[in-house]
């Protein structure tokens, strides 16, 4: 032996043990080494990519393991059917109850169609260049944010069955679709250099989709922020993230802009309070560094709604000003119906504070370009400042107002009452300090519930109606037109049911489906909102974010072994709406037949 001595039981270092005064081990630093301390949760500067093939691959083992799905290559569409199986004359689809819907109809310049997210239906995850998203990251690694634990890997194959699902709307006669584009899939670091397999492939999609008579409603940010972008800065957390968008959204914009009437710059900015301040930002899960101290919660909210405000008004000016884009361009609001349990001064304060802090709160474009005064007077010093600058490329930046509508409520005021609710940025309510239910005031249900996994769910067909009476006369009455840029249902317990007779027929989101479309058209013809378009969730059965794989919206069901895509009643059900009520004609129908059966 070396280096030691050997006494009775025990090896002794040469280096001799020592210990302080009360018996303390003292451990001595050897030579050439130094220290620091870290902190994972305290990164302030931006980690630089080189954008190396070795760099991508260890974002995607940040991830970590990708299922692969039963197609990897792009398929060429076969022939579809002269007709499809539908609801025959033992149960006829479901009949209107709104009499004055009868003989209503809808002008040839009316859109509609179906919309669907890129990491919900496209699989492919890490395909052809393909950086990883959030989304990625979060079905992978936060573990249990995801109800049934699944993931986007592999949904629908979308990425490789775009040619026959455009032959099938095609069929079908469905003039519009309304897709989401993948920011990591034309830039996998989401800046640098852009992914060549990626254009390509977004190039042959546009290409198929004109080719078949659909006109494109692209939706630019679906959220799936290229993960790099939280390791490097914190993503939505820090003002880098407006140019990166900017960036990402110019090429796109400009590369297709010929073909693509409307363009959404953002789906549903209010994710941030509902989704992006529950992101793992230096959390025990170590996802990625937590950016200015910003871990979650409000902070995370105000930060992700401030920048994402300012990277649309940049698009959407530069669109206008510069480009003199052909189109129209917005961003997709999340919102619901609000009604007042009661008359009370309480209840409708519920209401008003419902609205601000979920449209309100982004829509400084209808107004003077700032946020609105109950919204400042809340969250005071915690909410950043727009400059003066910001707030003109802010004010006018939407060229009309759309709605994903899938519900209504009842406001209700919270125990206390709102001013000592706004007061206190501990209380449990702040900074809504409001309430709401889907029970009347006598405990019955609005309407007929939706899946367990979306239990905030139920089918209001006349409070899309009031809804947007409310957003165009009493909001944001500067709007010149308004589109339901989603609606859709999700049937109870269709993710458990083995049959697909069971599932084909169903009778509840048909039925959801005949009430929203004959109260949008009461409030188009009867009150005299000017609704331009419609288009429906989803497309087929996707991946449903934190509700995951086991939740349906699809108005086809998709085998998840085959990824055969077969119609259900309701998909029929909004065709014929369509083809008795008019709205816009594919190019490949005859009159306004758009039901093929």
């Amino acid at each position: 032996m070396f280096g030691v001595i050997v006494t009775s039981s025990f090896l002794i270092p040469a280096t001799l043990a020592a210990w302080n005064t009360s018996g303390t081990p003292i451990f001595s630093q050897p030579a050439g080494y130094e220290t620091k301390v870290y902190n994972n949760s305290a990164a302030t500067t931006t980690l630089a990519y080189a954008y190396t093939d070795e760099e991508l691959a260890m974002l995607w083992n940040q991830v970590g393991s990708i299922e692969v799905g039963p197609i990897t290559t792009t398929v060429s569409p076969t022939p579809e059917p002269s007709t499809y199986p539908s609801p025959g004359t033992f149960h006829p689809l479901v009949a209107s109850s709104e009499p004055l819907a009868e003989s209503a109809t809808l002008p040839d310049e009316f859109v509609w169609g179906m919309a669907a997210s890129s990491y919900q239906i496209e699989g492919a995850a890490k395909d052809e260049g393909k950086g990883p998203s959030i989304w990625d990251l979060l079905a992978h690694r936060n573990y249990g944010s995801v109800s049934d634990n699944s993931t986007g890997d592999i949904v629908g194959s979308h990425y490789w069955l775009y040619k026959q699902d455009f032959a099938r709307l095609a069929k079908l006669g469905v003039p519009y679709f309304s897709p989401s584009l993948s920011w990591p899939r034309f830039f996998p670091f989401g800046n640098g250099p852009l992914n060549q397999e990626g254009v390509a492939h977004y190039d042959d999609v546009i290409a198929s989709m004109v080719s078949n008579g659909i006109k494109p409603a692209v939706t630019l940010f679906h959220w799936d922020t290229p993960l790099a972008l939280f390791n490097s800065y914190g993503a939505w957390t820090d003002p880098r993230i407006v140019d990166d968008f900017f960036n990402y959204a110019k090429f796109v914009i400009t590369r297709y802009d010929a073909y693509v009437p409307i363009w959404y710059t953002f789906n549903e900015p209010q994710y941030c309070n509902w989704q992006y301040q529950y992101y793992p930002a230096g959390n025990e899960n170590g996802s990625y560094p937590a950016y200015h101290n910003i871990t979650g919660g409000l902070p995370a909210r105000i930060a992700c709604s401030h920048y994402t405000i300012l990277a649309h008004a940049k698009v959407a000016k530069w669109y206008h000003e510069e480009f003199k884009g052909r189109g129209r361009i917005t961003f997709k609001n999340s919102g619901n119906y609000y009604e007042g349990n009661t008359t009370s001064t309480e209840d409708l304060d519920a209401v008003a504070r419902n609205y601000e802090f979920v449209l309100g709160w982004f829509n400084g474009c209808w107004k003077d370009g700032d946020y609105p005064p109950m919204v400042k007077e809340t969250l005071g010093s915690l909410l950043p400042n727009f400059t003066q600058a910001e707030k003109d490329m802010i004010k006018g930046s939407c060229d009309f107002f759309a709605i994903d509508a899938y519900t209504g409520y009842l406001a209700t005021a919270i125990e206390g009452g709102s001013a000592a609710c706004a007061a206190n940025s501990s209380h449990p309510a702040f900074p809504e300090c409001a309430s709401s239910s889907s029970l009347a005031a006598d405990g019955f249900p609005l309407g007929p519930s939706g899946d367990n996994g979306v239990n905030w769910l139920y089918s209001t067909p006349t409070g899309i109606r009031r809804f947007l009476n409310v957003i165009t006369k009493d909001l944001f009455p500067e709007t010149p037109d308004i589109v339901v840029s989603e609606f859709g249902f999700a049937e109870p317990f269709e993710g458990q049911q083995t049959s697909l007779q069971t599932i084909l027929w169903d009778l509840r989101r048909a039925d959801y489906y005949q009430g929203f479309l004959d109260n949008i058209l009461l409030a188009r013809t009867v009150d005299r909102v000017n609704v331009t378009g419609i288009f429906a969730w989803s497309i087929f059965d996707n991946f449903e974010w934190f509700s995951g794989n086991s939740v349906k919206f699809g108005l086809q069901y998709l085998n998840a072994t085959s990824m055969e895509r077969v119609p259900k009643a309701s998909l029929f059900q909004m065709l014929d709406w369509f083809k008795a009520k008019g709205g816009a004609i594919h190019p490949g129908m005859v009159g306004n037949s758009t039901t093929m059966r």
